[in-house]
């Protein structure tokens, strides 16, 4: 979404509706926000896949529009943030209200329009000229009010989206954070371990856990099958989070977690907790369809041994994270 202003937003609104009218493409809010951005032509690959797919199939399917919308209108982060989903969610309903009341206002000034034309076609007194001006006026006055108000909703809309992606790009910003999951990225897991370690007695412990056949996983179900797969494991370890654990997601489906003064007979049971809680887990679609039957991870455990650089624990727990791959996967291994 783009910072137009009403007047802007109205002139797009009436080259983008004539446009879905005449393909008799469903005024949604997905079409809607998909058809406005073509008409303002600021997404050159965007329109570009609009009008290849109009090329092959002569329209533009809905779910060719949805899956357009999340590419092209949503950043990633936002889709799978939960308490910014829900905001968007607020923005989409919002917009849907809106785009139905201006369509049965268009369809009710086609209407009005069509008896003014059966009215003329025999129009031969004063009288009937007078009526179809009366229809007319009436007609247009109510059509004009709900583009006028559709226009200043849409504008609110508008706002609130720059306000969200505002957001979004602060949280970008932010060195220590992953912007997808929200929990530590690397660089805020050694500054964790730096403070940590200094005063730690051989009692922290870093648990490096990764999500098994995660390439398999995308190559079969997408990539966003893959992104919902971490940040579902991403909600799931921060339920499970112990009091004083650090968690942190260290690239594509590895996180971490720092628990304090936890022996290493301790985190591995508390690994091997976790573990079997995932195996328990399944990711669904929308519909409710299961993606995932058996959410499988392996764990590296490793304990600081004296005054152990982060770098070198980490190493360690990812050495011993590869042992648990070679030994068969969905395991956790110590050593």
């Amino acid at each position: 979404m783009h910072p137009d202003s009403p007047r802007q937003a109205n002139a797009l609104l009436y080259k983008a509706v004539p446009l879905m009218r005449k393909m008799d493409i469903a005024p949604t809010p997905y079409n809607y926000g998909i058809w406005y951005e073509y008409v303002r032509q600021t997404s050159p690959k965007l329109n570009q896949l609009m009008d290849s797919t109009i090329g092959r199939l002569g329209s533009l399917p809905s779910f060719i529009s949805k899956e357009l919308f999340h590419q092209f209108l949503v950043a990633e982060e936002a889709r799978y943030n939960s308490d910014h989903k829900d905001r968007l969610e607020e923005l989409v309903n919002s917009v849907s209200t809106s785009t139905y009341t201006m369509t049965e206002s268009l369809q009710e000034l086609g209407s009005v329009i069509e008896k003014s034309r059966r009215v003329l076609s025999r129009a031969d007194r004063q009288q009937h000229l007078e009526k179809v001006v009366r229809y007319l006026d009436q007609g247009t006055k109510k059509a004009l009010e709900e583009a006028e108000y559709f226009s200043t909703s849409l504008h609110k809309v508008n706002e609130e989206v720059l306000q969200l992606k505002a957001e979004l790009d602060e949280m970008k910003n932010n060195v220590d954070l992953d912007p997808l999951t929200q929990l530590l990225n690397q660089k805020g897991l050694e500054r964790q371990l730096y403070s940590l370690i200094p005063s730690s007695e051989d009692d922290l412990s870093l648990l490096i856990l990764d999500i098994d056949y995660l390439k398999e996983i995308n190559h079969k179900n997408g990539r966003r099958a893959g992104t919902a797969l971490i940040c579902h494991i991403s909600r799931i370890l921060h339920s499970k989070k112990l009091e004083n654990a650090t968690i942190a997601r260290l690239n594509g489906g590895t996180f971490a977690i720092v628990l304090h003064e936890a022996t290493l007979d301790y985190a591995i049971e508390y690994a091997e907790i976790l573990r079997t809680h995932l195996n328990k887990q399944r990711l669904k679609n929308r519909s409710g369809e299961g993606i995932i039957d058996k959410i499988c991870v392996s764990v590296g455990v490793a304990t600081v041994i004296g005054q152990e650089t982060p770098a070198n624990l980490i190493a360690r727990a990812s050495g011993y994270l590869d042992n648990a791959k070679r030994q068969g996967r969905n395991r956790t291994a110590s050593r």
